[in-house]
């Protein structure tokens, strides 16, 4: 069809309400998407390409930016703290958010207090939560402390121990995204028709391979989605490392965001904080499609 009879077809002039009532819905929510997302990226990448320092634009200087925080010692540390604290908690968070679905999916009394209770810590916000761990774990007044004291180690502080302080940062987000997990598995689970399960139980299935057999593979799109959103949410964590460690000791649990924080924020390196952004946005792309992939190899999806 040409574009003259195109342009010039009844069918095509002809107004629907239908439509126009849901471009007018779309409309608003587009504008805001290209205001608060697209705008923003469009600036940080023409910032990321320019010395700015002091939120003062000054001279292009093309791909130097990305070359001085690839080659920052800094830099590769965070990435490397990053990675260790997101594997690390997504491997706990997930398990411990699997085995409270498989235990509370009954609508029993019990369960449903028990998921009441589970989900407290997931209400707290990350900031209150980090500051009330970080106050149980002080050296000088947190309970810890006391309980360490009658052992003779009370001059140990966890927070100023690299090791200790990695765990106490993995057990922060643990805490407190379990319930997360819990959430989105026991819904997954809460879709799988019950027949099924009586039907293998009546066929003399055990209750390890109902769940191999039966549960895993009709919650393939929940775990990917589970295991996709707490991946997201470790790599990308600011709240965490700058409420309860603060990044230290020596650097020790200065994660990836942190250091954007302390290159923008502190040292007022917006440039080269904005860099680092979009290397760290392209990981992010790079985990999910690699995430995807393993799924799909593995017959999950």
């Amino acid at each position: 069809m040409s574009l003259a009879l195109l342009l010039h077809s009844p069918r095509r002039l002809r107004f629907n309400p239908t439509e126009g009532f849901a471009l007018a819905l779309v409309v608003p929510a587009l504008a805001m998407e290209a205001m608060f997302v697209f705008a923003p990226l469009v600036v940080g990448f023409w910032f990321s390409l320019h010395d700015v320092r002091y939120f003062n634009v000054g001279r292009f200087v093309g791909w130097d930016n990305y070359l001085a925080v690839l080659n920052s010692q800094l830099v590769v540390n965070s990435m490397i703290v990053t990675a260790t604290f997101a594997a690390l908690s997504l491997v706990i968070t997930f398990s411990i958010g699997l085995s409270l679905a498989l235990y509370l999916e009954r609508d029993s009394r019990s369960a449903v207090l028990m998921r009441t209770i589970v989900l407290v810590p997931y209400v707290v916000s990350m900031l209150v939560g980090s500051l009330l761990l970080k106050w149980l774990l002080s050296q000088d007044s947190g309970v810890t402390q006391a309980l360490l004291l009658p052992f003779g180690v009370s001059d140990f502080s966890i927070l100023s121990d690299p090791k200790s302080a990695m765990g106490a940062l993995v057990f922060n987000a643990i805490w407190r995204d379990s319930a997360f997990a819990m959430i989105l598995l026991l819904a997954g689970l809460k879709s799988i028709p019950r027949e099924l399960h009586l039907a293998a139980r009546v066929d003399g299935a055990s209750a390890w391979y109902r769940f191999k057999r039966l549960t895993l593979p009709m919650l393939k799109l929940p775990i990917l989605i589970t295991l996709i959103r707490l991946l997201m949410h470790f790599a990308n964590s600011l709240t965490y490392p700058l409420i309860l460690t603060a990044g230290g000791p020596m650097a020790t649990t200065e994660t990836t965001t942190l250091r954007i924080f302390r290159l923008g924020f502190s040292d007022y390196m917006l440039g080269r904080a904005n860099a680092l952004t979009f290397l760290t946005f392209i990981l992010n792309v790079v985990l999910l499609i690699a995430l995807v992939r393993v799924f799909q190899k593995n017959g999950k999806l």
